[in-house]
């Protein structure tokens, strides 16, 4: 673990937490997966670790629909996403459909864009087909 932070046992234990799902967690749900290692590890800390390895660049911070903050891996700066609100997973779009957009704003306005991010809220296949069935 680099960007200028001691590496513990517990902030370890999150980041292996985190790269073993393909979903994005709540704080809570990390301190409850890590608990029976860490009995002793407050949920203030799991919080305190988040956000130093949100600032790091290590983690995303994603905000639901459900008003929850759900932290995942990194995966570049740049990213767009397809979230699902059944189950909460979260796909990376590879492609930016906003680039051209982006130029065209700036020839139109002359302002310049310095990021963007754009996400989509709805239902994967595994949920629609669970919706379908009435589950």
């Amino acid at each position: 673990m680099a960007k200028g932070f001691k590496n513990t046992k517990q902030r370890s234990a999150i980041m292996n937490l985190l790269a073993e799902r393909n979903t994005p967690l709540t704080a809570e749900e990390i301190g409850e997966a890590i608990a029976p290692s860490y009995p002793k590890l407050a949920l203030s800390t799991v919080y305190r670790n988040l956000e130093l390895f949100t600032n790091a660049g290590l983690l995303e911070k994603s905000f639901f629909q459900d008003g929850v903050t759900r932290y995942s891996l990194a995966k570049g700066h740049h990213g767009h996403y397809l979230i699902c609100t059944g189950c909460q997973e979260k796909i990376r779009l590879e492609d930016c459909p906003l680039h051209e957009l982006e130029h065209k704003l700036t020839d139109e306005t002359g302002f310049t864009i310095t990021d963007h991010d754009l996400t989509l809220y709805g239902l994967c296949p595994a949920c629609k087909r669970k919706t379908k069935n009435g589950k």
